[in-house]
């Protein structure tokens, strides 16, 4: 079954990036040595830790250049280009880049965030869960 979102989880630390069926089968029915099956392929390929994003900076860029490499299949040279441009754009977050198939779908994604329209983009459904923040009270303080 399609996977058709990106869910940042900050409870368990990990995103679950989106993925079609027919992907992760294909990736199975070429590598069975690598995978034991096509769960084994989502649970290596399509679901990362957070820390892996930890430094935007540098995610931003490894991630440009693993799409453009590995998914496009284009040169170095190409990938350095655009890691290069996109490795300081600090609102886009490394995580969306590594969630894309393809550049068609970092490029519609570049230019929803441009426009301040992210509601457009609609490649595939982004959630974050983020723990709720816990707040305590505060004593107050004793003028007696």
């Amino acid at each position: 079954m399609d996977n058709d979102t990106l869910i940042v989880s900050e409870k368990d630390q990990k995103a679950y990036l989106p993925y079609k069926y027919i992907d992760i089968e294909k990736k199975y029915e070429n590598n069975k040595d690598k995978y034991i099956s096509p769960q084994d392929v989502i649970n290596k390929e399509y679901i990362l830790p957070l820390n892996r994003f930890k430094h935007s900076i540098s995610s931003r860029f490894r991630e440009t250049i693993n799409l453009i490499i590995n998914k496009e299949n284009k040169s170095i040279l190409k990938a350095l280009d655009l890691a290069f441009e996109l490795m300081f754009q600090y609102n886009l977050n490394p995580i969306i880049i590594a969630a894309c198939r393809n550049l068609e779908e970092l490029d519609i994604y570049l230019d929803c965030l441009e426009e301040n329209e992210l509601f457009d983009f609609r490649c595939f459904n982004i959630k974050f869960e983020v723990a709720p923040k816990v707040y305590t009270r505060e004593k107050k303080p004793n003028f007696a």
